[in-house]
């Protein structure tokens, strides 16, 4: 094989091929040229000039060969892949090299000394070393991080006629990198979404942030800037903050628990649970991914008109990095409503300081503590703010524990929501969209971010995968098609129905175009045909109420829309007694229906 290399000027040449405008694939220390927003310095680098681990059994001539073929491989990921693969990008090499270089400590400890003396067993070992290796913080590994390893030892077989040294069998013969991994659908995980009262809890304590406490927080931070800048040129750092409390003292503002802002210590703190409450807003209303959202720069937001309709709309142009060719992103537009583009105007107030000062664009800004050095927020960085926030303003305990918040939560939580078009709680917070319906919101978040509609459309068959389960589940179903239901499921009841109930749901996830459609008081089992609401391709915002579904043939209410018709015939039984007589009619009317309702749901029994 090497004397086949050789002959190839194009493989020969390869430690010379420039990896980014600053670095060689042959050299020691690779800067990548990654443009991704929120990453950190670090993710741009990787050092190639390691020791052997202790405990190694392979020579150092051997050690240094691993590594030199670790980045040919890279090369020829980047230059000439698979057939079918793309060409790696930088933040995709980086990635592999993080999982080369521990797969190579491996080998050293395993007594490898060259890629080509890697075989089934070898594959076995490595398997059973990867959950258990040296600094693990946790005791164990994903399933889909095992994935990252055997993908590499394939790739490593397909382009062995690229490098110097690579398996010469299949390492993984009779299996997918998949099944090797041990990843199954019920290995695989997933990013959970927010639980409803966490959404509701953090959300609307970020609106609360960002509308009613906002503008006195940057007034606040502006006094204390420009009174700490005046007391420098007046005397010492001890003398700049005397003037900043006195300047503090004159405009007398409280924050948003009802604190005195009178101190630079509580106005800092403040702004920066402001930034935070900002990024969670924009998040959540936005379902934009975090490296979009801490690319926005100043003047992101643009106001375009609607078609001929002559009204305005807010966008939110940002930078699109994943699924886009563009090195370094592609601009892109999201529709903004009223509470984002509040969002950005204070956002742009209060990074206005570390723009002046480092020259730089972007929103999301920090003064690095230990260099002084203004850099953007990373990725990292913004996941414990959240969190740090939650903490801060009480979101509620889950299952007795704190919710354990990520930043893709929010962009999964926003797919969820717009699949279920829930006129919950949820959507009560959409009001802040301006919006004439959730299926507009829908429509127009997404926009050309095919990676979301796929997620939309993931939440949207779980959602009717789920309510279709717990349907032929029940044998106490409320409304005209519940009825139905329950008067003919009893064939996927009970541990006797489960295979057949598990092979319908497949059969209409699959063969159908069938989807379930969720609202506080009931499900909506959607036909165009039957609809009494007027929906075209789903029920109808606008169209719909309980009144309405109540007399259609698509309603379906169940033992967990209970807490909605309870609180409905309480509300209607409070008016009864000042009503009239036509009025009394028309509660007597709906109080009867929610009675109904509960009975036949078995709310009602003893």
């Amino acid at each position: 094989m090497k004397t086949l290399l050789a002959g190839n000027p194009a493989v020969a040449g390869w430690a010379q091929a420039p990896v980014s405008p600053w670095s060689r694939f042959g050299d020691d220390e690779w800067l990548l040229d990654i443009r991704t927003a929120g990453r950190r310095a670090d993710q741009n680098r990787i050092g190639w000039a390691l020791e052997l681990p202790e405990g190694a059994i392979i020579s150092e001539t051997a050690w240094r060969s691993l590594h030199r073929t670790a980045k040919q491989f890279l090369w020829s990921m980047t230059v000439n892949p698979p057939t079918g693969r793309k060409r790696l990008s930088p933040a995709s090499v980086h990635s592999k090299a993080v999982t080369l270089k521990t797969m190579i400590g491996w080998m050293a400890l395993d007594g490898l000394e060259t890629f080509s003396s890697i075989d089934a067993g070898a594959v076995e070992r490595l398997r059973t070393w990867l959950p258990t290796r040296p600094g693990l913080k946790a005791k164990s590994i994903t399933a889909n991080t095992i994935v990252n390893y055997m993908l590499v030892l394939k790739d490593l077989y397909r382009q062995r006629a690229k490098l110097n040294d690579a398996p010469l069998v299949d390492p993984l013969p009779q299996e997918t990198t998949y099944e090797a991994a041990g990843l199954t659908p019920a290995t695989r995980g997933a990013i959970p979404f927010i639980p409803d009262p966490i959404a509701i809890s953090l959300l609307n304590a970020a609106l609360q942030w960002v509308e009613n406490h906002g503008p006195t927080i940057v007034r606040a931070e502006t006094v204390r800037r420009q009174a700490h800048e005046a007391g420098l040129t007046q005397g010492t750092r001890r003398q700049a903050s005397d003037h900043v409390r006195k300047a503090l003292r004159r405009i007398n503002l409280t924050g948003p628990a009802g604190e005195a802002l009178l101190g630079a210590h509580a106005v800092r703190h403040a702004a920066t649970r402001l930034v935070e409450a900002c990024y969670i807003v924009i998040a959540g209303f936005v379902g934009m991914r975090v490296s979009e959202i801490l690319s926005i720069e100043i003047g992101a937001i643009e106001s375009h008109p609607i078609a001929e309709t002559g009204v305005e709309q807010a966008y939110l142009v940002a930078r699109l990095f994943k699924t886009v060719d563009q090195h370094g992103g592609r601009m892109e537009r999201w529709i903004a409503p009223e509470p984002v583009v509040k969002a950005v105007e204070l956002l742009e107030q209060l990074s206005a300081p570390l723009r002046k000062a480092s020259g730089r664009r972007e929103l999301f800004l920090v003064k690095n503590t230990q260099y002084g050095e203004v850099v953007p927020v990373t990725h990292m960085h913004i996941g414990w703010r959240i969190n740090d926030f939650a903490r801060h303003v009480g979101v509620p305990l889950h299952e007795g524990e704190p919710w354990a918040f990520s930043t893709h939560q929010f962009r999964k939580t926003f797919a969820r929501f717009i699949a279920r078009k829930d006129r919950s709680q949820l959507l009560g917070l959409a009001e802040h969209f301006k919006h004439a319906s959730v299926a507009m919101t829908a429509r127009g978040y997404v926009g050309n971010d095919f990676d979301l509609r796929q997620l939309i459309e993931h939440e949207n068959r779980a959602e009717t995968a789920t309510a279709l389960e717990r349907m032929l589940l029940s044998d106490r179903l409320a409304g005209r098609m519940g009825e139905r239901i329950a008067a003919n499921n009893a064939r996927f009841r009970g541990r006797a129905g489960e295979q057949v109930r598990r092979d319908y749901i497949e059969f209409v996830l699959t063969d159908t175009d069938l989807r379930i459609h969720a609202c506080d008081y009931g499900w909506c089992v959607f036909q165009r045909e039957t609809s009494r609401c007027g929906g075209e391709v789903g029920p109808s915002e606008a169209g719909r109420s309980p009144a309405v579904c109540l007399g259609c043939a698509n309603m379906v209410i169940e033992l967990r829309h209970a807490p909605y018709w309870r609180d409905r015939r309480s509300r209607n039984l409070d008016l009864l007694p000042r009503a009239n007589a036509m009025t009394a009619a028309v509660l007597t009317e709906v109080i009867e229906q929610c009675d109904t309702v509960l009975t036949r749901i078995g709310e009602k029994d003893e």
